[in-house]
């Protein structure tokens, strides 16, 4: 009866953590994460059915398979977040590597065409 119980309450776990992986991959600023994140849950699916299914292989192979998928996963975000950093360069540059954004550009023009007129 409890081992059933657990059983369940990973199962509700397992597809509470695909759901909100679907979801994720739904907003294209989160797809590629959010579809990591759903494909890891699917072998917490299988483990839950092992205990469901009392089967101690099918729930060791889906503990296994779920820790090294969060190792992959881990190793690839902190790869994609530094090709990002990289990508991205200094965050006070603006298009084209300029360092001076297009708000700098307009106040530095508007203090140099305003430096010779009289304050109405």
């Amino acid at each position: 009866m409890i081992l059933t119980a657990i059983g369940l309450l990973l199962l509700i776990v397992a597809v509470a953590g695909v759901a909100l992986g679907i979801y994720m991959a739904v907003d294209p600023r989160t797809r590629g994460s959010g579809g990591l994140f759903a494909i890891w849950w699917v072998p917490v699916l299988a483990a839950a059915s092992g205990v469901l299914m009392r089967d101690i292989v099918t729930f060791s192979v889906g503990i296994v398979c779920f820790v090294i998928a969060g190792a992959g996963i881990v190793l690839q975000d902190g790869k994609l977040r530094k090709a990002q950093d990289r990508d991205d360069g200094n965050v006070a540059r603006g298009p084209g590597g300029d360092r001076h954004l297009a708000s700098e550009k307009t106040t530095r023009e508007n203090r140099a065409r305003g430096s010779g007129r009289a304050a109405s």
